[in-house]
């Protein structure tokens, strides 16, 4: 079946009219349901935690672990929990910056500084087993710090908090990513691409029609929930027809140009709103009670 561009009438797929309003219709071509476009956005989405994942697994391992000669081999348990806490704090660090800024350079520089604490840890080791062979204090951390100094407990303490603050920047990505898919995937929607749909029961369905050449971004749902996507040309989204008791969709250009956007709610082939815009980043907000 073909949409009308104009009025959002259902027509036959050979009309070369349509039967409501007689805009000619007849250079619309009926396309497949892409039905995969809302699931490899998801899995886009899915795909960029991966580097502050690993960062966080690498952090764990690498600066956590590198006071470990000192416990293992000097027994010098105070520092190498101070060394674990260091670890623990840059990792967490690093793995905040991942979720908001994840870029090449971003890890570039958070592998230098993993790499360049974790030898001056093994420096220290060094310089802490010649000061034991020799009977001289042992050397102070930069910034003058002296973990022979600190109780057992205030040592554990720093420890334990530090790997606090890094478990819960893990689960800060973990809520992150229940958020996201909640949000942006829907196994009830379907985005089907070129404004029609080759569905055959699409005759009782409930579809959003945006109509614009150029790139777009568009939310819509209701009061509980609400989905996003981000497309380019005529695009119809299919809903569940029992899903919603209201349904609002807010689109917006995201591009600066005069192209026109057209946005319609249609119910079992009746437009119930619509709204178009030729300003720049023009926004179109329809609604609809089904």
């Amino acid at each position: 079946m073909k949409f009308c561009p104009k009025c959002g009438a259902q027509n036959k797929d050979e009309a070369k009219f349509c039967v409501d309003c007689g805009t000619e219709i007849g250079n619309i071509t009926v396309a497949e349901p892409q039905a995969d476009t809302a699931d490899s956005q998801s899995t886009g989405q899915k795909n960029k935690w991966i580097a502050p994942i690993l960062n966080f697994i690498g952090g764990m391992l690498i600066y956590g672990l590198s006071g470990i000669g000192h416990a293992l081999y000097l027994r010098l348990y105070k520092r190498a929990a101070i060394f674990g806490a260091i670890g623990f704090l840059l990792s967490a660090i690093f793995f905040v910056l991942f979720i908001f800024a994840d870029s090449f350079a971003l890890t570039a520089i958070t592998t230098l500084i993993g790499i360049a604490f974790t030898l001056y840890a093994a420096y220290d080791a060094y310089k802490c087993s010649e000061a034991m062979n020799e009977g001289r204090e042992l050397p102070a951390l930069i910034g003058g710090i002296r973990p022979e100094s600190l109780s057992t407990g205030m040592a554990v303490g720093v420890l334990v908090i530090s790997l606090i603050v890094m478990i819960i920047a893990f689960g800060a990505l973990a809520s992150s990513i229940i958020i996201n898919d909640i949000s942006t995937a829907s196994v009830t929607d379907k985005i089907i691409s070129n404004d029609v749909t080759s569905s055959a029961d699409n005759d009782s369905g409930l579809i959003i029609k945006i109509t614009c050449p150029s790139e777009w971004s568009a939310s819509f749902g209701d009061s509980e929930d609400s989905t996003t996507y981000q497309g380019t040309g005529d695009e119809t989204i299919e809903l569940s027809n029992t899903r919603y008791d209201v349904l609002a969709a807010a689109v917006q250009k995201t591009k600066a140009n005069s192209d026109k956007l057209k946005v319609e709610i249609i119910k079992d082939g009746k437009v119930l709103d619509s709204d178009s815009t030729t300003k720049e980043y023009g926004v179109v907000t329809v609604s609809a009670t089904l």
